[in-house]
């Protein structure tokens, strides 16, 4: 493991309604979100909960869900269309990033050393390469990485895909 990473998972996620959803121990989120930062992710103002919007309305996508150390750098953004970041309150020690909690994959949960404040960042990229997709086709993937970090505001880092355009105009 690159240094700072503390743990890692990642799997293939059933996409259903467009997003796909990070929980805690109660399986389920709720909320609807009033805003999607950088047309990509929103988190539960009430805690365990955040949501990343997909280019798909059905299908698998790759997520890799990685737990750091203190705020990882933020690298090489080339190969990425969107990159957002978002505090999170998180009152359960996993997320669990399978399809809305029906899971029971060990694979699609992170453990997290403490309930608390934490800092989601987000990439993402085809997005906009079709839905549904055909096999010869990139999946779509999106990378989670997570720290703790007091509440702060939400940040787009870089915002590219016509996904994120679209939903980011449509609250305008």
């Amino acid at each position: 493991m690159t240094s700072g990473i503390l743990r890692q998972e990642c799997g293939h996620v059933h996409v259903d309604a467009t997003t796909v959803d990070l929980v805690g121990e109660a399986g389920t989120t709720e909320f609807e979100p009033d805003r999607w930062i950088g047309g990509l992710v929103a988190a539960d103002p009430d805690g365990d909960g955040a949501r990343i919007l997909t280019g798909q309305e059905i299908g698998l996508v790759h997520v890799a869900v990685e737990l750091w150390s203190t705020i990882p750098p933020l690298g090489d953004t080339d190969d990425w269309q969107d990159i957002a970041e978002v505090p999170v309150m998180w009152r359960s020690t996993m997320i669990d990033f399978g399809t809305a909690g029906d899971s029971d994959d060990l694979a699609q949960q992170l453990a997290i050393p403490t309930p608390g404040d934490y800092r989601l960042r987000v990439y993402g990229r085809h997005r906009d390469d079709g839905d549904p997709r055909e096999e010869d086709e990139p999946a779509e993937e999106y990378l989670i990485q997570l720290w703790t970090e007091p509440r702060g505001d939400a940040l787009v880092v870089k915002q590219t895909s016509t996904t994120a355009h679209y939903w980011s105009s449509r609250e305008e």
